[in-house]
């Protein structure tokens, strides 16, 4: 060993023994304060609201766009109140079951909605949107967006079943 591997051992510099940065009293608040609020606003959404998606619906249109949209793709919401929030319409019980077991964060790649025929129709949100996909099981062959998405894609399997 040399004397520079020495002193570069000797040197802990101001990492821990995992190669992490140490973390001052400052550091601390900082780090933890964004996601402390989004939970806390989630919190408080749920709490006053319960299973009300209408009632979420309209405490998320009183937040700032940004945390409005923190909360839309996140797991402290479910994918029924994501639903709800841009469609305001209530589909069937068995399509709520299936949007209320999944986390907010899922619409990113899509929630299977119903199956119909030989088609699927899926729930997504890109780029702050929300869209009716229809899917052969394979390939997106059409999608919808807008107040009506749903009951196109549903006129859209219908024309072409």
């Amino acid at each position: 060993m040399t004397g520079t591997d020495r002193e570069l051992e000797a040197e802990p510099d101001d990492l821990d023994d995992y190669g992490y940065a140490e973390e001052t009293e400052d550091d601390e608040g900082e780090w933890y304060e964004p996601a402390d609020e989004l939970e806390a606003t989630a919190d408080s959404i749920l709490e006053e609201c319960e299973e009300d998606v209408a009632c979420v619906a309209v405490r998320l249109d009183e937040l700032e766009d940004e945390l409005r949209w923190e909360l839309l793709d996140s797991n402290l919401l479910n994918a029924w109140q994501v639903f709800y929030y841009f469609y305001r319409i209530f589909p069937d019980e068995l399509v709520r079951e299936r949007l209320e077991l999944e986390p907010a964060l899922a619409a990113r790649t899509g929630v299977l909605l119903e199956a119909r025929d030989l088609f699927e129709l899926i729930f997504y949100v890109k780029a702050r949107r929300a869209f009716i996909g229809v899917s052969d099981g394979k390939a997106l062959l059409a999608h919808f967006e807008g107040p009506d998405a749903f009951e196109d894609a549903r006129a859209y399997v219908d024309a072409n079943a």
